[in-house]
């Protein structure tokens, strides 16, 4: 699908509905081991150095803590797991977590998407296959993640079940958040751009002068007018952080943190033949009612007690709660208006979404030597409860004119109650999970794993309820011919649990993976390189038809390679990535119009095969590449470009997004306390689209914009 300037493009709605139908989706320290690895021990030195402020984090950390929630380094690692520390993102100007996930190998993401972070990982889509943590701790859906206080994303690829529960069908992402450090430290940024764009933030530090108290603050106000009209946004967070040491072997670590988040929904432009009509980039289609607003609480406690060098407690207490208010319009389809022009179809969803979570997990590490083997062990038990209560109503709007859209105020939409949705649920969840990393010598390790989940679901409105037990397993190993490269395989299962919309059977959805890679460290440590080759599966896709109808009628392969590279080496940093993917619908039926009836002037619904085809979102390749030079005179340069091939926007690949090129810069001055940053993003003013919806409207990408960032880092 080709866009011109000015002609809007692409980006679609989040709202989970489909179209009406007209006539045309700290670091913290490594576990000690029984038999230390001088170069883990090493690393974990260097680890522990880094002082944690603005670009405090190396380009290669050295460890990962979500594959299996133990730090392992990086090399021995049997799962695909990609770092991006904050130097890296916060080069970029990254605002919230799609941001960041630019740099992860084969994670396609849609940050202009309007509402919430959005993003497809192996050609998956986050809503349906995808987990967010934050700290350790799931996440509801769905929400912006602002990166002010986050250290590090990692994304974990794969079925993520075998320690995390249901729903990572194919991957969770981590967001590590910043902790208390030593010292006294306070750090301000100011920075002001294209489109009426301003962010401040502050992140602050103090600990007692015996080390038992920490307390660290991090806070967020940003705004933009936004490059399309009407889109406005704002969103402000603070992130309180207290640490309490009363002895060496016992920690204790509170954190609340608020986010309001005020978007302004986006459907885009409309599609026709499968092209955007040609109007300018700022038409917007939106009822001037519309907006998005989310209220989120996360509260977390953790407790760890050390016992001896070989064996650690620590418990986690989470609760995040989640208010979501918000009214949208979507773009429905278009049909000719009888007078040389094209009618919008337009129809406004209103949603009431109140998700409250809590849980709690307690978890054992112990080392211990059994003969010539060496044992990492990790036994956990979870508990959760999670209650959402929400109404998401439709109302039909009238029609605009395609190339002259006057949106009117007051409009008032035609109640349609046949497709309104509601729920009143609770989900429990009792868990048990085990780990264990086997170093059977210098060169060979084994993991193996498996959670238990005890699923106990129940909906007050549509008064369902069901039980579900499912075991979730992962297995790998890691093969170190020299000490520096490691050969890696890994296998593993998960589930979610169905849709409480499914009409009919309802099944756990399941995924299936099988990987293999190779791990490359060089430069001494300061370069990593990693190739994956991979098989992902789901069965028992729930799919919604024309009439809001769902049923688990869908199965989904994907299949692709993967390379990732870091590299650091006196003031000079960059990073690369690529991924081929090859994603197909192997089983994917839904109903839908396929015809139309002029003699009772209604649509003919059918049952629609769309098996073979490509799911919207996934471009068979992607690449991204970006460096940054810091001179010893102060001065820097970063240069980037990400490629995102050709990309169905929904199932039935009547329409795609064309290929694309982003060209991104930056320069800055370091002086003393004093950094300047001036960013360039999409330097050749490309026009592209972003993301698109349901075949009927596509979201144009943001064109060329800059902005001027100054900080003050104060008490290093």
């Amino acid at each position: 699908m080709a866009l011109s300037r000015p002609a809007p493009l692409l980006l679609a709605l989040a709202f989970s509905l489909p179209a009406l139908p007209v006539r045309a989706a700290d670091p913290v320290p490594a576990t000690p081991s029984a038999t230390p690895d001088p170069a883990e021990t090493a690393a974990a030195a260097r680890y522990a150095e880094k002082v944690e402020v603005m670009g405090e984090l190396p380009v290669i950390p050295p460890f990962d803590e979500t594959a299996i929630k133990v730090p392992v380094p990086a090399l021995k690692t049997p799962l695909s797991v990609s770092v991006v520390p904050r130097n890296l993102f916060e080069s970029q100007q990254a605002v919230v977590m799609s941001d960041a996930l630019r740099n992860a190998a084969g994670t396609n993401t849609q940050p202009a998407f309007g509402v919430f972070d959005f993003f497809t990982l192996r050609g998956f889509d986050s809503l349906a296959t995808g987990l967010v943590l934050t700290d350790g701790a799931p996440e509801p859906e769905s929400a912006f993640y602002p990166l002010y206080n986050v250290r590090q994303v990692e994304v974990l690829r794969g079925p993520a079940a075998f320690l995390y529960g249901g729903n990572p069908l194919s991957g969770a992402i981590h967001l590590l958040r910043k902790q208390p450090k030593t010292g006294r430290f306070a750090d301000v940024s100011l920075s002001a751009g294209s489109f009426g764009s301003f962010e401040g933030r502050l992140d602050a530090n103090q600990t007692s002068a015996d080390g038992r108290w920490g307390l660290r603050l991090n806070a967020l106000w940003n705004e933009t007018d936004g490059y399309r009209d009407d889109k406005a946004a704002r969103m402000s967070a603070i992130n309180p952080v207290v640490t309490f040491q009363p002895a060496a072997d016992l920690s204790f670590t509170a954190s609340v943190e608020y986010v309001r988040s005020e978007q302004s929904p986006d459907s885009g432009v409309p599609v026709v033949q499968g092209a955007a009509v040609d109007v300018p980039l700022e038409t917007s289609y939106q009822a001037l009612s519309d907006f998005s607003e989310q209220d989120t609480w996360r509260l977390r406690l953790d407790v760890l007690k050390t016992f001896s060098e070989s064996l650690r407690l620590r418990n986690k207490t989470y609760s995040t709660n989640l208010k979501w208010d918000s009214q949208g319009t979507l773009i429905a389809g278009v049909a000719p208006d009888g007078r040389g022009s094209l009618s919008v179809f337009r129809n406004q969803t209103i949603l009431d979404d109140h998700q409250r979570l809590l849980g709690n997990q307690t978890e054992l590490l112990w080392n211990v030597q059994t003969g010539a083997l060496s044992h990492q062990w990790l036994f956990g038990v979870e508990v959760s409860r999670l209650a959402d209560d929400f109404t998401q109503d439709v109302t039909l709007l009238g029609t605009l004119d395609a190339f002259a859209p006057q949106v009117v105020a007051g409009e008032l939409g035609l109640p349609l109650p046949m497709f309104g949705q509601a729920g009143d649920s609770t989900s429990n969840v009792l868990a048990g999970y085990a780990l264990d990393r086997i170093a059977v010598s210098d060169k060979l390790e084994l993991t193996l794993g498996a959670r238990l989940d005890d699923i106990s679901f129940e909906d007050a409105v549509t008064a369902s309820d069901r039980e579900a037990t499912e075991v979730s397993p992962m297995g790998g190993i890691v093969f170190l011919p020299v000490p520096d490269v490691s050969l890696y395989a890994s296998a593993s299962r998960g589930f979610a649990p169905p849709s409480i919309q499914v009409v009919g059977p309802r099944e756990p959805e399941a995924s299936r993976q099988y990987e293999a890679g190779l791990k490359v460290q060089f430069l001494q440590g300061k370069a990593f390189a990693t190739a994956a080759v991979y098989q992902l599966e789901r069965d028992n896709v729930a799919i919604p038809d024309s009439f809001g109808v769902t049923r688990q009628q869908g199965d989904q392969r994907s299949r692709g390679f993967e390379l990732e590279l870091a590299a650091e080496h006196e003031g000079f940093f960059a990073t690369a990535a690529y991924a081929y993917t090859d994603a197909e619908l192997t089983r994917f039926a839904e109903t839908g119009i396929v015809g139309f009836d002029f003699a009772t002037f209604q649509p003919v619904y059918g049952v629609i095969d769309r098996s073979g085809n490509a799911p919207a979102f996934a471009p068979r390749h992607l690449g991204n590449l970006y460096a940054m030079r810091r001179f010893k005179s102060g001065f820097g340069i970063a240069l980037g470009a990400r490629y995102v091939g050709e990309q169905y926007i929904h199932e039935d690949n009547a329409a795609a997004l064309d290929s694309y090129v982003l060209l991104d810069g930056a320069l800055s001055y370091q002086k003393r306390q004093w950094r300047a940053v001036v960013s360039f993003q999409n330097l050749t003013d490309e026009v592209y689209g972003a993301r698109g919806f349901s075949s009927t409207s596509v979201i144009p990408g943001k064109p060329f914009s800059v902005s001027a960032r100054l900080e003050l880092n104060l008490g290093r």
